[in-house]
């Protein structure tokens, strides 16, 4: 008779610690989930993640927990709209685990606020048929042919808010891409030499919803994914990002960004935007101080200047919802360290906050 193997469970893969961990967690994570994740999904989504990753039975059992109660808060079920990523750190000399949503995961964040019609991101190919107007009211075209795309170069993320009759697109070219990818530690490895162009839409997707300012678990969760891309950089990799990213200009993270070590000043197809600022409406608010306009200021902060008081009175005065003067003035954090002398925004990133502007403007002229 032949020898019978003993049959080794999943369950049975997972060191102890971890095991306890997930059976004392999970049930207290019910109440956090939303309405379209059921516990047992939770469990069962959380017990693949952890017995796929060998690496993360090492890591600190405090650093897990944390990652599945963001994975639950956010609604994401981990392997499907999140993963937890081993990371050394250095400072502790320990290994821990890192909760890293992926374009699926945001995408599901952002349909979750209940605000969003429609919402996507794209890569734009080499031979692709793309055309995107930056007016009052924008005109986005974007034709693939049915073979050979190309190479994936730019991407764009898309947003439809309900009740505006504008919607939010960002658009990023290849150098601005670049640049995200460089300042992320592992910018050499992992997604983003595996998973590029899914790392291109979750980056675009990711800085639209900042323009749209949907709500304040979104914003947290998309400001605490930029902050991780940007933990525990050597200093002497953060150096030498800088000199990749804005050429040799003694290390200062101020310099233009069009500059580079190759002394070739790169230029956007925004710089040359003529569209003139919308006047606003008067306003019975103490003026503020303003910069005079640089003939040769692009149009997206020509359209910030003019309505940047509108903006702050309409989050002191002109708005009723908490929800929505909070967004206000995230909003107007953003306008302000744009026009600032440190401001480090790009055309790109700029124009996207043009539009989120104007979209408020106009929900204000509707009301």
């Amino acid at each position: 008779m032949a020898e019978t193997k003993p049959v080794i469970r999943k369950a049975d893969m997972l060191p102890a610690p971890v095991i306890a961990l997930v059976q004392s967690l999970v049930p207290d994570c019910g109440a956090l989930l939303p309405a379209d994740i059921t516990t047992e999904q939770f469990r069962a989504a959380l017990w693949l993640e952890l017995t796929g990753r060998q690496s993360l039975h090492d890591c600190y059992p405090l650093s897990l927990r944390e990652c599945v109660v963001k994975a639950a808060t956010y609604g994401m079920l981990p392997g499907r709209d999140c993963h937890f990523v081993p990371f050394q750190d250095k400072k502790a000399k320990e290994k821990k685990a890192t909760f890293v949503p992926n374009y699926f995961g945001v995408l599901r964040a952002i349909y979750r606020t209940g605000m969003v019609e429609q919402a996507f991101a794209e890569v734009v190919f080499t031979n692709d048929v793309y055309d995107l107007d930056y007016g009052r009211t924008p005109m986005l075209i974007h034709k693939p042919p049915r073979k050979n795309r190309g190479v994936g170069e730019g991407a764009y993320g898309f947003i439809q808010v309900k009740g505006s009759s504008r919607p939010l697109i960002h658009y990023m070219d290849p150098d601005d891409l670049d640049r995200v990818r460089r300042r992320a530690p592992a910018h050499d490895q992992g997604p983003w030499v595996s998973d590029l162009n899914e790392m291109k839409r979750k980056t675009v997707m990711k800085n639209v919803a900042k323009y749209a300012q949907l709500t304040p678990i979104l914003h947290e969760l998309l400001e605490q994914d930029d902050l991780r891309e940007l933990e525990d950089i050597p200093e002497d990799r953060h150096q030498q990002n800088i000199i990749d990213l804005f050429g040799d200009t003694h290390g200062s993270p101020n310099a233009p960004s069009g500059t580079r070590d190759t002394g070739k000043v790169e230029t956007s197809s925004h710089d040359t935007d003529t569209e003139p600022a919308r006047e606003t409406e008067p306003l019975v608010v103490a003026p503020r101080a303003q910069k005079t306009p640089s003939p040769d200021e692009p149009a997206w902060k020509l359209t910030l200047r003019a309505h940047r008081d509108t903006i702050a009175h309409m989050a002191v005065s002109g708005i009723e919802s908490e929800e929505n003067r909070a967004r206000l003035d995230d909003l107007l954090d953003s306008m302000d360290f744009a026009l600032s002398p440190l401001g480090t925004t790009t055309d790109a990133q700029g124009h996207g906050l043009a539009d989120a502007v104007l979209q408020w403007v106009d929900m204000a002229k509707e009301a």
